[in-house]
């Protein structure tokens, strides 16, 4: 059978039906907007979702840009508290995280951890023995001020962890 004369007269009849029938053409019509929109949807569905994509993937590697800077310094940073829970000092945060304080939301619960960390600090040097304290105050203050700086190591040793789980995130 010959294909080109039998396509030939497929369409020739499809067209005649068509003829027949003007109401036809209406219905093809709308059936091809809706697809033309359909189709036109998913594109840009499609192309959105590349995009946001692309954007994770940027701000996971801008993350782990400064979970690389941050490692080291609260690596360096964690035998200071150590030392300020025996020595029952007051340690100052590492300016390193304070100039990224306003970046460590793209760290995620490793910035929240950060931050944490730096509250606790922040909430130990705040806090001040009374003049007036007899030595069971005294006790007591030192006891607090040793649970805040173990708070401060635990976040410290926790975001060190969360840190270094999203260096070792891969991206393609």
């Amino acid at each position: 059978m010959d294909w080109i004369a039998w396509t030939r007269s497929s369409l020739s009849a499809a067209l005649q039906w068509f003829e027949v029938h003007p109401g036809t053409a209406a219905w093809l019509e709308a059936i091809g907007s809706i697809a033309a929109i359909v189709f036109v949807s998913l594109f840009a569905l499609y192309q959105n979702r590349r995009a946001r994509s692309h954007e994770d993937i940027d701000r996971i590697r801008r993350a782990q840009g400064i979970a690389l800077i941050l490692i080291p310094v609260l690596t360096a940073f964690r035998p200071k508290i150590e030392a300020a829970i025996i020595h029952e000092s007051q340690p100052s945060p590492p300016n390193e995280i304070i100039y990224f304080l306003d970046q460590l939301y793209v760290l995620g619960v490793a910035g929240g951890l950060i931050l944490q960390m730096l509250v606790t600090l922040q909430a130990n040097q705040r806090s001040e023995l009374p003049a007036n304290s007899n030595e069971t105050a005294r006790l007591a203050y030192n006891s607090v001020a040793r649970q805040r700086l173990g708070n401060a190591l635990r976040y410290c040793d926790d975001a060190i962890q969360a840190l270094t789980k999203l260096a070792l995130i891969r991206t393609v």
